[in-house]
């Protein structure tokens, strides 16, 4: 057993001055003889970050990728060495044979996730005679990495996690890797994942299992695409177009849910645009306990009938896409309605949906704090509430609860020094070892 001494510890909205007991990986009352102390000296402790949609593969490959976030990401390309030149983070590529050139595949992904540029050679390999392809159709990309490429990019997005304060996700990483490769990963995993597996069939999966300190809770599907993208599913037309953005759930998704009610699992759907979740409650019917994710714009109408579902939201998206609602017809529509939802007692929980946004929990709380959520809240909203979920004891520093925990110097928040996951120390920013 452990005892955590000398700190000051959160406990709903106040640092108050208290010890924590840890025996096999959760918070117990209290331990007559501790195998081992660790004092604090009068440092701060919260609750573990929780992330309750975003991508650990992803977030890992995005830093072995280029970045492509700026003005000028036609040099880096221009100059890679790599033999499948790969980047991540443009919003507008307006030559399209500007990389024809180059005499090896050029695969470069929208900020969004959800298009991707090719060129010429790129096109060749996979197939393709476009160069712009969108949703489903990215899947092709992933499987020309080798398995060595994704255990790194994982190990990496493992570390990028743990060193924000974040001490658990809820992952979506079925993408390209092989579901052995997985298994073993989430296995050795010092972060704790909760995995929800993007498949149109689960039934050749077993959930709901324990690996390591991580889970399989759940299945991933897409109802529709990204605004940025303008492949969100909308009831009216983007702008100056005929587009009314891609719908993407599948035909079996029916049977899906079958499978998931039966066997207790979690259906989480991405759904940004309106005529995306006007459709989704339509088939989800009378099973609504379930999750939707993003939940950007809703109808008035629609806004009663998800009172029961279950929300990953990201606040920070409101202010990222005001320059992409401009090509929206939003009249009558809700838009980010999430303090709303809160108001009145829908059940939602923050989220990054790194690598889309940063996944630094400071980014995604104030801009929680500019929409109206108080501080206090917004800290639930980041811990207790993404384990409420899953019904998973996580974000809570209370008996019966898991030992995640992460320490700043002062109370201002402002310099993370260590991060415990199940009661283990991963991080130290002193020493920099994760």
């Amino acid at each position: 057993m452990i005892k955590i001494k000398n700190a000051f510890v959160w406990d709903n909205g106040r640092f108050l001055k208290n010890d924590l007991y840890v025996k096999n990986g959760i918070f117990v009352d209290d331990c007559k003889n501790c195998a081992q102390e660790i004092d604090l000296e009068g440092k701060y402790i919260l609750p573990g970050f929780s992330d309750s949609h975003a991508h650990v593969l992803g977030v890992g490959l995005s830093k072995l990728m280029l970045n492509l976030n700026s003005n000028n990401f036609q040099d880096e390309v221009f100059s890679s060495s790599e033999e499948i030149i790969l980047g991540r983070g443009w919003t507008e590529i307006n030559d399209k044979y500007i990389f024809d050139s180059i005499t090896k595949p050029v695969i470069l992904i929208r900020v969004c996730g959800h298009v991707a540029y090719l060129n010429k050679y790129a096109q060749k390999i996979l197939g393709f005679n476009d160069y712009f392809i969108y949703e489903n159709d990215l899947e092709k990309i992933w499987r020309l990495l080798p398995e060595e490429y994704y255990i790194k990019a994982f190990k990496t997005g493992e570390y990028e996690f743990i060193s924000k304060g974040i001490t658990s996700v809820h992952s979506d990483d079925l993408h390209g890797i092989d579901f052995e490769t997985l298994l073993k990963l989430l296995n050795d995993s010092k972060l704790r994942i909760y995995e929800k597996l993007f498949t149109e069939t689960p039934w050749n999966y077993e959930f709901n299992k324990e690996y390591g300190i991580s889970k399989i809770f759940g299945i991933k599907l897409f109802a529709d695409g990204s605004l940025g993208g303008k492949t969100a599913f909308l009831s009216r037309p983007y702008k100056n177009s005929k587009n009314y953005g891609t719908y993407t759930l599948p035909e079996n998704f029916k049977l899906i849910l079958d499978f998931a009610e039966k066997n207790n699992v979690q259906v989480c759907v991405h759904a940004i645009g309106d005529e995306a979740i006007s459709r989704l409650i339509e088939l989800f019917g009378r099973y609504n306990k379930h999750r939707i994710i993003h939940a950007q714009l809703i109808k008035e109408k629609d806004f009663e009938k998800l009172k029961n579902f279950k929300f990953s939201v990201q606040p920070h998206f409101y202010f990222e896409d005001q320059k992409i609602l401009e090509n929206i017809d939003t009249s009558g529509l809700m838009l980010y309605p999430f303090k709303r939802m809160f108001d009145e007692g829908y059940l939602i929980s923050f989220s990054s949906d790194g690598p889309v946004s940063p996944i630094d929990p400071k980014y995604i709380i104030s801009s929680a704090l500019k929409l109206g959520f108080s501080f206090e809240d917004s800290i639930k909203l980041y811990t207790e509430y993404s384990g409420n979920m899953i019904n998973e004891k996580i974000g809570l520093l209370k008996p019966n609860y898991k030992a995640d925990f992460i320490v700043f110097k002062d109370k201002n928040l402002e310099k993370l020094e260590m991060v415990f996951i199940n009661g283990e120390k991963v991080y130290d920013a002193l020493t920099l070892n994760p």
